[in-house]
């Protein structure tokens, strides 16, 4: 398994893509920063390089309080890492938005999953209750998991812990960027481990009986079209902001994808809108579960969209997924994990960016049958 698959072509002369924020969380991460800075002492809890026993560490409280579904996918290879480490640990969860619960559903490890409002400043109450509730708690470690994020990092200082560990205080140099990586490097810095095994990829832990109830819906979509077995694509035409690209620009490039890789049964995956973004030409399939939703992807097997949550859902599962990126840095942000790659379509032409997903999938068909 390889921890990232290739980029597409790129020179080093390419200024880096940043993430895409809008004034509000700039503000907000002001204001938490502001915060950090003044009103949080120097914790004299925090773990170096080698300072983590690897023995008696049972209760975990791990930080991450952003409500978008991709940064919270991006914890489940720390998780994974910890069950391997720590095999009778269990690990508390301070994250926000709605999707956290269903995304460590299926981690025996996980007690209790504290979610913050979205707008956590909006609702000073609510905010402190919920850090009050984790202050009456005690930890034997406590991770920073977001390196930089000011509220995960007053969270952790807040918290009663024996060793506290912040994922930023890893040195960076010749090391991965990715951040679904980032908290495990953190964790085996800590612990003095110098192991090259890979980092575990993303994984929502889908139960047999929802993978079966993929296989069914899928099926259910496919069954007016679906006779020969064709590969299917699932294709999530939306994103967020600058990331979404145009109806017309998907248009050009189904067209593209599909005279390179043949009869393919495609299934557009349609946003909470309802609309359709591929012309309403294929069937379509909606959830508001995300398990469903990955159960549904899995069975299908292949999936493309831009960088966005869905994306990172289903890099959590066995498809093979392919990220479209033009402005986010496909180095902090790509499907991370087995056959996933993210190619390059900031040059703004659909037809190249389908001949190089094509190529990739092509390639993994080619290597399947040899096998």
């Amino acid at each position: 398994m390889r921890p990232l698959a290739s980029f597409s072509p790129a020179t080093s002369a390419e200024p880096a893509r940043t993430p895409m924020h809008g004034k509000a969380a700039a503000w907000r991460r002001h204001l938490a920063a502001w915060l950090a800075r003044h009103l949080i002492a120097p914790s004299r809890n925090l773990v170096g390089a080698g300072g983590l026993p690897t023995s008696g560490i049972q209760r975990i409280l791990v930080c991450r309080p952003n409500h978008r579904l991709g940064n919270t996918l991006l914890l489940t290879p720390l998780l994974v890492e910890i069950e391997r480490r720590f095999p009778g640990a269990e690990v508390d969860l301070l994250s926000a938005g709605p999707a956290a619960h269903a995304v460590f559903r299926g981690f025996d490890i996980v007690g209790d999953c504290t979610t913050l409002d979205r707008h956590a400043v909006r609702r000073p109450l609510a905010t402190l209750g919920a850090l009050r509730k984790l202050r009456s708690r005690r930890y034997d470690l406590v991770i920073d998991a977001a390196a930089g994020s000011s509220s995960g990092r007053i969270a952790s200082a807040m918290a009663k812990a024996r060793y506290q560990l912040r994922t930023e205080a890893m040195p960076t140099d010749g090391g991965t960027t990715h951040l679904a990586a980032r908290p495990v490097q953190a964790l085996r810095w800590a612990l003095g481990v110098t192991s090259d095994a890979q980092v575990p990829p993303l994984d929502v832990r889908l139960s047999d009986a929802e993978r079966q109830g993929g296989r069914e819906a899928l099926a259910r979509v496919l069954r007016e079209v679906d006779g020969r077995h064709l590969p299917v694509l699932a294709i999530f035409p939306n994103a967020t902001g600058s990331k979404r690209l145009p109806a017309d620009w998907w248009g050009s490039f189904m067209q593209a994808l599909l005279d390179r890789l043949g009869e393919s049964c495609v299934v557009e995956l349609v946003s909470a809108d309802g609309q359709s973004r591929l012309g309403g030409g294929y069937p379509t399939y909606y959830t508001s579960d995300p398990r469903k939703l990955a159960a549904f992807i899995e069975a299908s097997g292949t999936y493309i969209s831009a960088d966005c949550g869905v994306m990172h859902l289903a890099a959590a599962t066995g498809a093979t997924t392919v990220g479209l990126f033009g402005p986010t840095d496909p180095e902090r942000y790509a499907p991370y994990g087995r056959d996933n790659t993210a190619v390059a379509c900031d040059d703004g032409c659909p037809r190249q960016a389908a001949a190089r997903v094509a190529m990739h999938l092509l390639r993994l068909r080619l290597q399947a049958r040899s096998t």
